[in-house]
């Protein structure tokens, strides 16, 4: 499958797609294009998507990058998008474990990114990706200078709605032990991860994926590819949120829905794993991590409180913005482009190199 060209969403100009075999039956959908003509290269962009994206999805991000002087690199995880899916099902998002898709990583950075444009080599990582890049940042030190995180899924936010369920059970309960359990808790601020999720859902999901039902849909899931936009929790921009969702409307093939209780599974313990009180140290990859003020999707709360255990990794979050910070009203996305471009060495930081060159 090659790139997909809308009237709405052109491929960008320059772009070289095709695939790379991953043990003689994954195949990973991959694109890269160079820096935008005019522009002196400074380095390269590898883009990791989020969990059910697709490469067409940032053509707007590829072109934001090149007209920056940066070549692109971008690829579909294996399982969605134009890459091998891995159930008879192709619309159910599935996984057994995300060292899977560390795979995918180190061998697009390998055999694409650095085997095809100079360095300094960046990554630019959303959500699902972010959580990727982090969980493995010790190997990818020797093969990227930085990385830019937007929104990385450490932990699913808490629905509106938990907190009334938690306190209609916690009075039916004192009702029915006549007050000797189920008084609320003082808490001076909302919990910062759905309590529901993780205590039912993560737990169900382990034991679906011991018992073989792995490959079923989360609890409500579906094969659904879009929503209307009033319902979607990603972006307040409806042109954008419009715009690659004509694309899994047009082609359907790109797409996928829900994720099964496998890969909700294997993402439980890839957040699990960066509450360890070592994740932070660990964390040696020089890395940006912008949080959505509004987040329905991951908590940002706990992406800050990450933060705080780490020497080599700063904060910022955009407030008001919901979770997709890419995708998001120009509001937004310029104060993003703004930290990316602070935090990736580009004009100013050439100016400061050539400086002590010429001293």
């Amino acid at each position: 499958m090659s790139l997909i060209d809308t009237k709405d969403n052109p491929i960008p100009d320059g772009a070289v797609s095709g695939f790379l075999e991953m043990n003689g039956r994954i195949k990973l959908r991959y694109a890269h294009w160079p820096a935008a003509p005019g522009e002196s290269c400074r380095g390269t962009v590898t883009i990791l998507q989020g969990r059910a994206e697709f490469i067409e999805k940032y053509f707007e991000v590829v072109s934001d990058l090149r007209s920056r002087g940066y070549a692109v690199v971008a690829f579909d995880w294996r399982g969605q998008g134009g890459s091998t899916r891995l159930t008879r099902s192709p619309a159910r998002g599935h996984v057994t474990n995300f060292k899977r898709y560390q795979q995918d990583l180190l061998a697009i950075l390998k055999n694409v990114s650095l085997a095809t444009y100079p360095g300094p080599h960046f990554a630019l990582a959303h959500s699902t990706g972010g959580l990727i890049l982090m969980s493995c940042s010790q190997r990818l030190r020797t093969m990227l200078d930085r990385a830019v995180i937007t929104a990385p899924l450490l932990a699913i936010a808490p629905r509106d709605w938990e907190s009334d369920l938690t306190a209609g059970l916690r009075k039916l309960l004192r009702i029915l032990t006549l007050g000797l359990f189920g008084r609320p808790q003082l808490r001076a601020t909302r919990p910062s991860t759905s309590r529901l999720t993780e205590t039912l859902g993560f737990g169900l999901a382990r034991i679906c994926a011991w018992t073989f039902l792995g490959r079923l849909y989360v609890p409500g899931g579906n094969g659904k590819l879009t929503l209307p936009f009033e319902e979607n929790r990603q972006t307040t921009d409806r042109q954008r949120y419009h715009r690659f969702s004509k694309v899994l409307e047009e082609h359907p093939e790109i797409g996928i829905g829900s994720p099964t209780m496998s890969w909700l599974n294997a993402a439980a313990k890839a957040m699990k794993s960066m509450r360890q009180r070592s994740a932070g140290p660990e964390m040696r990859l020089p890395c940006l991590i912008l949080g959505a003020g509004r987040d329905r999707i991951v908590s940002t709360p706990a992406i800050e409180e990450f933060v705080s255990r780490t020497k080599n990794a700063s904060y910022i979050e955009i407030s008001g913005a919901e979770h997709e910070l890419l995708m998001e009203a120009d509001r937004y996305r310029d104060q993003v482009w703004a930290a990316f471009d602070a935090f990736v060495p580009g004009l100013e930081a050439d100016l400061v190199l050539d400086q002590a060159g010429a001293e």
